[in-house]
C-alpha cells in the first residue's frame, strides 16, 4: 500500500473500486461458501461439496444462479472498502503520534510499525462493520438462502429487496449477526494491514531489484489473505448461521454453543476453501488496484503542481 496519505475523497474513491471490482471477480467462491455454511442445520440437507454446489446451480439456473446476490455485495464492498481505506489511513494519521516514541531505533520511524497497523486496522474494521459490512451480509445471507429454496428474491432490484426484508423483519434484522460480524472485520483489518504491510516490506528487503511494486503488492496481498481466513473464519460460520433466514437467536456465544455441540469444533472452520480462494484472490485485487487508483492520483498530481510551477 502507498506510504502517503491520500486526500479522504481519493483515498474513498480507490477503496470503493477496489471493492468493487474483488466482490465481481470472486463472488461465485462467496457464493459456494455461504450455501455450505447454510446446510445442515438451515437447509437440512447432507453437506455437500463445493463442486457439486457449482454444478446443479449451473445446470439448475445457470450463471445467474451463482451470482445471486452479488449486487447487494458488490455494493457492500464498494462502500465497504470506501470506509475501510478511509478509516484506516484517518486513525493510522490520528494514532502515528502516539506511536512515534515506541518506534524502532534501527528504523527511526512509524511506517514499519506492526502495531500501529494493527490498532488502526482494528479501528477501520469497527467502522466498516457498524456501517457498511452487517447490513449488506444480513442481506446477501438471505438472498443466498432464498435463491437456495428456489426464491426469486435475489432477482429484485437492491431497494426491493432492502424494503421487503425492513417490511417483514424490522429495520434492526439488517443488523442482526452485529458481534460476529464486527469480530470478524475487526480480526480482517487487523490481520490483513498489519500482515500485508509486513510481507511486503519483507519482500522489498529480501529482493529489492527482482520484486517490483505490483509483485510485491500481489504477493503480500494473496499471502495476507490466507492468513485472514484463518484467523477469522469461526465468526464468519456464526455469523452466517444467525443471518440465515428463520433464526431467531441473536445471540453470538448462544449460536457458538449450539453449532459446537452439535457438529463439533470443525464447524467453525467449515467452507474454509472457498473463502480461502476468494480471501487469497480478494485482498491481491483489493490493494493492487488502491495502490494504481492512488498512484494515478500522485502522478496527476505531480504533473500539476510542476505544471503550476512552470507557469509561475
Amino acid at each position: 500500500m502507498d506510504k502517503s496519505s491520500p486526500p479522504a475523497a481519493i483515498s474513498i474513491l480507490a477503496g470503493g473500486l477496489a471493492g468493487a471490482s474483488e466482490t465481481l471477480v470472486t463472488y461465485p467462491a462467496e457464493f459456494v461458501k455461504t450455501r455450505r455454511q447454510l446446510e445442515n442445520v438451515t437447509l437440512g440437507k447432507k453437506s455437500t461439496s463445493s463442486l457439486t454446489i457449482l454444478r446443479s446451480t449451473l445446470q439448475s439456473v445457470g450463471l445467474s444462479g451463482i451470482y445471486a446476490g452479488c449486487q447487494t455485495l458488490a455494493v457492500s464492498n464498494a462502500l465497504k472498502s470506501g470506509v475501510r481505506f478511509f478509516s484506516f489511513e484517518t486513525a493510522k494519521r490520528q494514532l502515528t503520534p502516539y506511536f512515534e516514541k515506541g518506534a524502532s531505533q534501527h528504523t527511526g520511524t512509524t511506517a514499519k510499525n506492526p502495531w500501529l497497523n494493527l490498532v488502526a486496522g482494528l479501528c477501520a474494521g469497527a467502522t466498516e462493520s457498524l456501517l457498511i459490512v452487517t447490513p449488506g451480509e444480513s442481506l446477501k445471507t438471505r438472498v443466498i438462502h432464498d435463491a437456495a429454496s428456489g426464491g426469486q428474491l435475489g432477482k429484485l432490484p437492491l431497494a426491493r429487496i432492502v424494503t421487503q426484508t425492513v417490511r417483514q423483519h424490522g429495520i434492526l434484522s439488517l443488523w442482526r449477526g452485529f458481534t460476529p460480524v464486527l469480530c470478524k472485520q475487526g480480526t480482517n483489518s487487523a490481520v490483513r494491514f498489519t500482515t500485508f504491510g509486513a510481507l511486503k516490506d519483507k519482500l522489498q528487503e529480501i529482493w529489492p531489484s527482482s520484486v517490483n511494486g505490483t509483485t510485491a503488492t500481489m504477493i503480500a496481498g494473496a499471502g495476507s489473505g490466507v492468513v485472514t481466513v484463518y484467523a477469522s473464519m469461526p465468526f464468519d460460520n456464526v455469523k452466517t448461521r444467525m443471518q440465515g433466514i428463520g433464526s431467531s437467536n441473536g445471540r453470538m456465544l448462544s449460536v457458538a454453543g449450539q453449532m459446537l455441540a452439535n457438529e463439533g469444533v470443525s464447524v467453525f472452520w467449515k467452507a474454509t476453501t472457498p473463502r480461502l480462494v476468494r480471501l487469497t484472490l480478494s485482498s491481491s485485487v483489493t490493494f493492487m488496484v488502491y495502490d494504481k487508483v492512488i498512484k494515478i492520483y500522485n502522478a496527476a498530481m505531480t504533473e500539476r503542481h510542476a505544471a503550476t510551477a512552470k507557469m509561475g
